[in-house]
């Protein structure tokens, strides 16, 4: 029996090549993407292990974060990064999905 998850929990999650970037714009984070992985991945484990749970990961890049700073003068600490991972996540589930790419042929332009 399948249960539909019934509560989606939204995660700021960022990529290794953004986090010196994301190091300065938020201090209270972890000195190493390696530190945060481990403690992202122990939340994941702790809260998203109910089958009426879904983890959704939104990605807030170095700029997004940047940008949300300049326009507010606040600093992004976890209570900000967690209230854009929501934002991000209504955002994600009320778009329409996107059409696939059509697959590009081997030849350019048919010649």
């Amino acid at each position: 029996m399948n249960i539909e998850p019934t509560l989606e929990i939204a995660l700021a999650w960022f990529k290794p090549e953004e986090w010196e970037d994301i190091r300065r714009i938020c201090p209270d984070q972890h000195d190493t993407y390696e530190e945060w992985l481990a403690s992202a991945q122990e939340v994941i484990d702790t809260i998203g292990s109910r089958p009426d749970e879904r983890i959704v990961k939104v990605i807030p890049t170095a700029v997004e974060l940047r940008k949300w700073q300049r326009a507010t003068g606040r600093q992004v600490d976890g209570r900000v990064r967690s209230q854009l991972a929501a934002r991000g996540a209504r955002k994600i589930r009320t778009e329409p999905p996107q059409p696939a790419p059509e697959p590009r042929s081997g030849s350019e332009g048919g010649r």
